[in-house]
């Protein structure tokens, strides 16, 4: 486990050793902190998840981290396109709920035992790109109302009635236990 972290760091290491190397010798700023300030959000949490992944996840590891890890990976990678790309300005707010949608579908995959998470993630992602397309274009697409709102909520909330395991209750009515003692008296 050990091992492969290790590796995955020193890798990591390398290239950014490499960057500040061609920085300094040409000289023309390309790798400068200025570029690659979100190397700073996107490297932990490439981190978290290659530390999850690389590891031996049937010895206690908890999947918990890879919410913040793939918030911390997407918007990372999110942002540091955004500094050699041309995106439309607008963007980060639904990029960031799509990813934050992807994160918990990430942890729902690794530990599919509460299926709102699915709900919830599916439903992030859904949102998060209906509000790209909106900023994309301008404007809000012709279907998308009030009503179609509710509908499509209306549709979720029955997806999860749906996928929601059945709740197992025990049975709460007394009754006195046949003890060896009373079997023995009688």
């Amino acid at each position: 486990m050990k091992n492969k972290s290790n590796y995955y760091i020193g890798l990591i290491l390398v290239i950014v050793g490499s960057a500040a190397f061609y920085n300094s010798v040409f000289l023309n700023g390309f790798f400068g902190v200025r570029n690659l300030w979100p190397l700073f959000i996107l490297l932990p949490g490439l981190f978290m998840e290659i530390d999850y992944f690389a590891g031996d996840r049937l010895k206690g590891r908890d999947p918990g981290v890879l919410i913040p890890g793939g918030i911390l990976t997407g918007m990372g990678t999110f942002l540091l396109l955004k500094e050699f790309l041309d995106i439309i300005p607008g963007m980060t707010g639904p990029v960031m709920i799509a990813v934050t949608g992807a994160a918990l579908l990430q942890f729902y995959v690794a530990k599919p035992r509460d299926r709102g998470i699915l709900v919830v993630s599916l439903a992030l992602i859904l949102i998060g790109v209906l509000l790209g397309i909106s900023r994309y274009t301008g404007e809000l697409p012709v279907w998308l109302t009030a009503g179609s709102l509710t509908s499509l909520a209306v549709i979720m909330a029955g997806i999860y009635l749906i996928a929601k395991k059945p709740v197992e209750y025990k049975d709460s009515t007394y009754r006195p236990r046949d003890s060896e003692k009373d079997k023995k008296s009688q």
